[in-house]
């Protein structure tokens, strides 16, 4: 076998125990996987001189999978075309229509014009763009001190006697390194001669992989022309990185304290059976352009949220108003939180409370997964965490209401299942505030919560948020749930108005979609997709419509729909 590679020009491998085999096995993964992918959705800027347009731009991130600790990845620039057209530097079609991967021969946008980063994620980008290490700007939260620049947050060797080695997670053990040479690596040294050309003061041009995590790019000023752009792009090293939209170099970056004891690991990079994860969470702007002149100016603020994913249970938000001085707004993790996948929603709430900011914003989050449905077997209990949601006050990250089967403003006994997607929040009066959320939860339970105005939100006789299940598609209220029945549901509702002709009135879509994302082979569970109707369009219910909902308008089950599935034109008769 070892002639047949050579003579082939392929590889040969020996494994002797199931520890080199599955060593072996993922190194022929790897091998066979070596085109760039993208798993998050682009980055699109808003034209804030026009804001019924985008801006052109295409921000895309992308990884490579690796059998080690640090997988590679990268933000690239590319422009998208009236007709949905993605263009690279050149300007050339950069997408292969029959594969979906990137042309080998294309360039993205910040790349050098001798350079063909085309599907090769280590080539180009902004990776190939961050400063060299002396002049980079790595931020960590070390201290009380909200303000990243802030001397005591800086992640540079001459602040080296601002960390303590159990910072880094380092013991003093034979073979650790220092912690100078952490943070020397941590900016991007390549102290280890990673490139093997005799050189460890040269710089890596590295970055880690965005797996889950969307970029967002966010138009502090210009013109419609020239509009000024920052992207902001996380990836699972633990960095949370701020790129110039124009040129593609890094303004800074910043580290979160509890991902600094990951950096050596990620260093030394050596074999892994496991993905290693940081921030994996879609990042979500906040933009208040106040006084509407498309410019981030006056009383204007953006801020961003993000979620970690497997990464933690933590959400964090930064004020990032001034793109070159970022400051750490909040962290928030509770108890009752699992792991932080809920995309944050942002909305007004006009609720009494003595903390609540002036404008009334609010971040409405899912609390969360919990990993004891990365096992197949669907479970008997109710979960551990994640099965609530929270409204936190935009600025200070205060938990303002939750909803949860215990300890909670909303207390829901069939709240049993953790929410990892995010909450649709909807407002039909069209006034500002939000009136409806519907959200699903992982055992396929569809929720409904009606938000009334001026009222507090721990006040049990008139509460701020009715609600109740709606629907059940999954394996939670089945006695005896079957593989079959155990669908999960991870992703958010979609949600719209629609006129009946036959009824000749107006309900609620409610589209919901199963999917085993931690297990994405698995085919124990048929899953499907249903389309719900809420015929409840601007009622209001009170809480004990929603406990006896069941008995009145009926929760619906999946007996109870239509299969259409192979059909088209498909009307369905009363």
């Amino acid at each position: 076998l070892r002639t047949a590679a050579e003579i082939s020009d392929g590889d040969y491998y020996l494994a002797e125990n199931v520890e080199t085999l599955t060593t072996v096995l993922t190194r022929i993964i790897e091998s066979v996987v070596d085109k760039g992918l993208s798993f998050s959705a682009p980055a699109v800027a808003v034209n804030t001189f026009n804001r019924t347009q985008t801006i052109n731009d295409l921000y895309i991130s992308t990884f490579l999978p690796d059998a080690r600790v640090h997988w590679p990845g990268n933000l690239e620039k590319y422009t998208i075309t009236a007709d949905g057209v993605i263009k690279d530097d050149k300007p050339e079609d950069a997408v292969d229509p029959e594969t979906g991967f990137f042309y080998e021969t294309s360039r993205s946008i910040w790349t050098a014009v001798t350079v063909e980063d085309g599907d090769r994620v280590e080539f180009g980008g902004a990776a190939n763009n961050l400063p060299i290490p002396d002049d980079r700007n790595v931020y960590t939260n070390n201290g009380t001190l909200s303000d990243l620049t802030a001397a005591n947050n800086a992640i540079r060797p001459s602040n080296a006697t601002a960390f303590s080695p159990s910072d880094f997670g380092l013991t003093g053990a034979d073979g650790e390194p220092s912690v100078e040479d952490v943070i020397r690596w941590a900016r991007g040294q390549d102290i280890l001669d990673d490139d093997s050309d005799g050189e460890t003061v040269d710089a890596r041009n590295v970055m880690g992989d965005p797996l889950h995590s969307q970029p967002a790019a966010v138009v502090y000023g210009g013109d419609a022309d020239n509009p000024e752009v920052v992207v902001y792009t996380a990836t699972n090293d633990g960095y949370f990185h701020a790129v110039d939209g124009e040129t593609g170099v890094e303004l800074w970056s910043f580290i979160p304290k509890q991902f600094l004891p990951d950096l050596p690991e990620l260093m030394l990079n050596g074999d892994s059976t496991y993905k290693h994860y940081g921030i994996d969470g879609d990042i979500v702007p906040v933009v208040a352009d106040l006084n509407d002149n498309g410019v981030i100016d006056g009383s204007d603020f953006v801020y961003v949220i993000f979620g970690l994913r497997r990464g933690g249970t933590e959400f964090y938000a930064l004020d990032v108003t001034d793109k070159d001085n970022p400051e750490l707004m909040w962290t928030a993790s509770y108890p009752e939180f699992g792991q932080s996948w809920s995309r944050p929603v942002v909305a007004r709430v006009d609720m009494v409370h003595t903390n609540l900011n002036a404008l009334k914003a609010v971040v409405i989050i899912g609390e969360g997964y919990d990993t004891v449905h990365d096992t197949a077997a669907f479970p008997g209990s109710p979960d551990n965490v994640g099965a609530g949601i929270s409204m936190l006050d935009l600025v200070s990250g205060e938990r303002l209401w939750r909803a949860g089967r215990a300890d909670a403003d909303l207390v829901l006994e069939d709240m049993t299942r953790s929410i990892p997607s995010p909450i649709r929040a909807i407002d039909f009066s069209g006034d500002g505030f939000v009136d409806r959320l519907y959200s699903v939860d992982v055992g396929g339970q569809v929720w409904r919560f009606d938000v009334f105005r001026n009222k507090e939100p721990d006040d049990v006789d008139d509460p701020l948020v009715t609600g109740g299940v709606i629907a059940r598609f999954g394996g939670e209220g089945v006695a005896t749930a079957g593989a079959t029945d155990t669908r999960r549901f991870y992703s958010a509702p979609d949600v719209s108005i629609f006129y009946d002709p036959v009824l000749n009135r107006r309900f609620v879509a409610i589209g919901v979609g199963s999917g085993y994302r931690a297990h994405p082979l698995d085919v124990s569970a048929t899953d499907a997709y249903y389309s719900l109707r809420d015929p409840d369009l601007f009622a209001k219910l009170n809480q004990d419509a929603y406990d006896n909902y069941d008995n009145t308008t009926g929760i619906a089950l999946d007996g109870d729909m239509a299969e259409v599935r192979g059909e088209v034109n498909t009307c369905l008769l009363y």
